[in-house]
């Protein structure tokens, strides 16, 4: 299903490694499969297009190609493959950054379970950045509503209690989230009007 496919940009200046790439990624798993000839041309593909996997064939005839290997791993999961005498060192280089770096003597099959590493952790980092996006926009939330209680305590000599239920109540006559329920409180006590809250009504 293209549901599950995974786009892939392969960056070479050499054709017959393209073709070695593509051959290692059945469609039905990576798709669309994008070339570049040339960092720059990369970056201005990545610029348009939203890249899950880069393949960098190094080096590339503008630049060597770990500088694009280190700021692409921001964004989305990096190959590189390298000459097997600079392998070690490609290694040492880009493992802190998360690119796992092939040797060039490998096989198909050797990079097809590689790429299939790399979708996987892409998946697995972008699942926890959607994971903690979610808990910071939850906790910026309750900030605002303990914030609107304050208020309501030191301001209107609410209780606790009185000031959850007239942020609840806000929220639904409003038919609004609790935590805009609270910005309301607070912009309603900064301009110094009577509560409750509806803005429904006139």
């Amino acid at each position: 299903m293209l549901g599950d496919c995974r786009s892939v940009l392969i960056v070479s200046k050499e054709g017959k490694a393209v073709d070695f790439v593509r051959a290692a990624m059945p469609p039905s798993e990576f798709y669309p499969v994008l070339t570049a000839a040339s960092a720059a041309e990369a970056r201005r593909t990545m610029l348009r297009t939203p890249i899950d996997i880069l393949v960098i064939n190094i080096p590339l005839p503008d630049e060597f190609g770990t500088k694009l290997a280190e700021t692409a791993s921001r964004e989305c999961g990096v190959v590189i493959l390298v000459k097997p005498e600079l392998y070690e060192r490609a290694v040492y280089k880009m493992e802190p950054f998360g690119v796992l770096t092939l040797s060039k003597a490998m096989n198909k099959a050797l990079l097809y379970q590689a790429l299939k590493v790399i979708a996987a952790s892409d998946s697995k980092i972008k699942r926890l950045e959607e994971s903690t996006a979610t808990l910071e926009r939850k906790l910026h939330e309750l900030k605002l509503v303990n914030k609107a209680k304050s208020f309501l305590i030191e301001e209107k000599g609410m209780s606790e209690e009185q000031a959850h239920k007239l942020i609840e109540k806000t929220a639904m006559d409003n038919g609004i989230k609790k935590s805009d329920a609270a910005k309301l409180v607070l912009k309603e006590l900064s301009d110094d009007s009577s509560l409750p809250i509806n803005k429904k009504e006139g």
